[in-house]
């Protein structure tokens, strides 16, 4: 359980440059992860949100508020690989992944940036934006450290997720990022994400994460 305040900034081939922050809880409920975040910033977008709720079929519900329209919407399956807000992350970035979710196609080892990983080639069982995955995963601490991923028979990834080593933290027994990056080698784009602040199983009442709470704007921290 985690609520991290959360910057994106993305960078285009041009060198413009746009920034987005967010306020984020998330919570493991009955072994199901649900998630919820809102744009506080930039002001013109401000209070957007999206709720993600993982179901007891490993599927996940997802729910986008729009201040503009003052309701939410659901999300498509066939959305998951869109843009969140503009940005390079996806909402698969935001879902949980099982072992079980991937067939191996390639084990083996390497460097990466100087340290011992793992190579593991994978690809879906079921359906996601992309055909394939190869994650680097480190020996030391299992930490996944990259992963790109691949269109259907592409040689090159169209997507790179690169996780920042030395922003790496321990904070109740467990080993978080705080700073990763994403690549749209297609677009030519790059997001830089980063996260503040970050609390680990703090108290987090089960009622925040509710399509109610999107459309009632209320404050994350305050208690129900």
């Amino acid at each position: 359980d985690t609520t991290p305040e959360i910057e994106l900034v993305m960078r285009n081939r041009g060198g413009q440059e746009r920034t987005s922050r967010f306020e984020a809880a998330q919570k493991i409920i009955n072994d199901r992860v649900h998630s919820i975040g809102r744009l506080v910033y930039p002001e013109y977008l401000r209070d957007m949100a999206i709720l993600q709720i993982e179901g007891a079929d490993r599927s996940y519900n997802a729910f986008v508020y729009l201040p503009s329209l003052g309701k939410s919407r659901r999300v498509s399956t066939h959305q998951r690989g869109d843009a969140l807000f503009g940005t390079d992350v996806t909402y698969e970035d935001l879902e949980r992944r099982y072992l079980e979710d991937y067939r191996i196609t390639a084990f083996g080892t390497g460097e990466w940036l100087g340290e011992s990983v793992y190579r593991i080639g994978a690809r879906p069982v079921r359906a996601t934006s992309y055909a394939e995955v190869v994650f680097f995963i480190a020996k030391s601490d299992a930490s996944i450290l990259q992963a790109d991923y691949y269109k259907r028979r592409a040689e090159t990834p169209y997507r790179t997720l690169r996780v920042h080593r030395s922003s790496m933290v321990r904070l109740d027994g467990h080993t978080l990022a705080t700073q990763l990056t994403i690549e749209n080698h297609a677009r030519g784009t790059r997001t830089e994400v980063t996260f503040e602040n970050l609390e680990v199983n703090p108290e987090i009442d089960d009622r925040l994460f509710s399509v109610r709470t999107l459309e009632q704007r209320r404050d994350f921290e305050k208690p129900f």
